[in-house]
């Protein structure tokens, strides 16, 4: 498996507050079945500023703690990017980091109560320049929680949403368990992963979800939203599964 989202840098965010933490979260990915995690620290959001040199430099420096400490789970630099004003003209001058290697999806996340003005205009830049906004954790925003219909709207545009494991296990709250699931019985959601932050309050619950995932929805939509964690990595197209009435329980 591998985590798209995920934050193990140590105190560059609200992730991990060591590097001790930091070994303890890979343990816990590998013991999960997580052979890969995308290292993905907030940027613009707030005061938090993870700068693409910085997070490559990091993401490094957790490389080698990882290897010296014999934990078989590899790493890679992204950035998780709160969209704000000058979000589309760094991103076109080449100053954000995309999850995948080849410059292609980009993990974008809102402020948790409104969605921007140039937010619709922004996010068609990029579908229009063939860059792929992943849109983080929506089931936990209330932007989508009111307005599901605007989610809608970006699949439709092109943008793809990514689902947070604890939501789906109802670690947040039963709003966001429900809306979690509501998004996938209207085929809004096309990958899964953890968000995860630290071993305690926010982990990576990944094999609890997917079992839920595979008693409600069946091992196929399972797989496939593993599966297209994996394609994103890669920089290949999604697979997009559509439920029908039988599969949706």
């Amino acid at each position: 498996m591998i985590d798209i989202h995920t934050h193990l840098i140590p105190n560059v965010d609200d992730g991990a507050d060591s590097i001790e933490e930091t070994l303890r979260l890979a343990q816990a990915a590998v013991d999960e079945g997580i052979s890969h995690t995308v290292l993905t620290p907030h940027h613009n959001r707030f005061w938090v500023t993870n700068e693409k040199d910085t997070v490559l430099k990091d993401t490094e420096r957790v490389r080698r703690a990882i290897q010296k400490a014999n934990i078989p789970l590899t790493v890679s630099p992204g950035q998780e990017i709160r969209m704000n004003d000058e979000f589309i003209d760094e991103l076109l001058a080449g100053n954000y980091l995309s999850i995948d290697a080849g410059g292609k999806y980009y993990l974008v996340e809102f402020a948790w109560g409104s969605f921007p003005a140039f937010g619709r205009s922004y996010l068609q830049q990029m579908v229009d320049a063939d860059m792929i906004p992943v849109i983080a954790h929506p089931e936990r925003q209330r932007t989508f929680l009111d307005a599901p219909d605007l989610l809608r709207e970006l699949t439709e545009m092109g943008c793809i949403s990514q689902l947070t494991s604890t939501s789906v296990v109802g670690g947040y709250s039963e709003e966001i368990r429900i809306a979690s699931h509501d998004m996938m019985k209207e085929n809004l959601i096309h990958v899964i992963a953890s968000d995860a932050h630290d071993t305690v309050d926010r982990p990576f619950n990944m094999t609890s979800a997917l079992a839920v995932l595979e008693e409600e929805y069946g091992r196929a939509y399972r797989d496939n939203l593993i599966g297209n964690a994996r394609k994103i990595f890669e920089g290949q197209a999604i697979d997009l599964f559509i439920h029908s009435t039988d599969n949706t329980g």
